[in-house]
């Protein structure tokens, strides 16, 4: 009996692993799509949002029903509000934020989520990060130093953008600590439902798209957008949240492979120097985590 247990909850640890790699690869091919739409970022924001909405809005109805899917919305109160307008402006930031820097800049400065949410914590939670956190946060700034620094010209619209997203979802996930209730996927829904609608008197080619354009668009809407999400979302819940943390950080370069496959874009030597201290310090710390609690093991 004991040994069934085992097994069936090594099974589940091996799945959840493999969910959030997919969720990684899935999510780190959202740069390249930018690359592939040739078009203004309201265009794409709102055409990715129009997609998104019905993939992700299906899912939803399917797992809450119509009128479930309502009232998980009504109850998410205040808290909710909050975290849909962050994900919003994440969401939103993001392709503006690829359309102005290398895709590798983007993805390895959203690598530094944890410490962005540990900054944020700190300040609204009183939550005093540990040395060892400030010291790979150290490290972080010194990668995102070197990547945008003066030897580069200093750092470009795309990466304050990208900076301000994963400021924006670092405030998401505090607040998230803070209220367990809310549900993700009906925020998710909302957030490319506003998404949209605030891009389309702003979008300048909302129906130039050609026949290839609307697949693009649809694959943006389908693999970061809905099975990204969708694959976090189970997958999280059957690993521990550390683990999860960890191999996330898969984003950054598995995002700089996309486009370096799918359009030919090889990140520069210094993305290559900064990203990889950003990468090291995410895994360094978020390895101290598991080791410092075995029960994360």
């Amino acid at each position: 009996m004991v040994a069934a247990v085992l097994a069936k909850d090594a099974i589940r640890h091996r799945a959840g692993i493999a969910l959030i790699v997919l969720s990684a690869i899935a999510w780190g091919s959202g740069g390249l799509f930018v690359r592939l739409l040739p078009f203004d970022m309201w265009t794409i924001v709102f055409w990715r949002g129009v997609f998104g909405t019905a993939f992700i809005g299906a899912y939803v109805l399917w797992r809450f029903g119509g009128g479930g899917s309502v009232t998980v919305i009504r109850r998410m109160g205040g808290a909710g509000v909050l975290i849909t307008l962050c994900l919003t402006a994440t969401i939103t930031l993001m392709v503006p934020a690829f359309q102005n820097t290398a895709v590798a800049n983007v993805m390895t400065i959203y690598a530094a989520l944890p410490f962005f949410t540990a900054a944020i914590a700190w300040i609204w939670l009183r939550e005093r990060p540990s040395p060892s956190t400030m010291m790979a946060s150290a490290l972080v700034l010194l990668g995102i130093g070197v990547m945008v620094g003066p030897a580069t010209g200093g750092p470009g619209l795309g990466d304050l953008l990208a900076m301000l997203a994963t400021a924006a979802m670092a405030l998401m996930t505090v607040a998230i600590r803070r209220s367990h209730a809310v549900e993700m996927l009906p925020v998710a829904v909302l957030s490319t439902i506003l998404s949209a609608v605030v891009a389309l008197p702003l979008a300048g080619h909302t129906f130039d798209l050609s026949a290839r354009d609307y697949l693009v668009a649809a694959g943006f809407g389908l693999a970061p957008m809905t099975l990204g999400l969708m694959l976090f979302v189970i997958g999280s819940a059957m690993i521990p949240t550390t683990l999860t943390a960890l191999i996330s950080t898969m984003e950054a370069p598995v995002g700089a492979l996309w486009a370096w496959v799918g359009v030919g874009e090889a990140p520069a030597m210094t993305t290559i120097i900064g990203g990889s201290i950003v990468m090291t310090a995410v895994i360094g710390r978020l390895l101290l985590d598991r080791r410092a609690d075995p029960r994360r093991a």
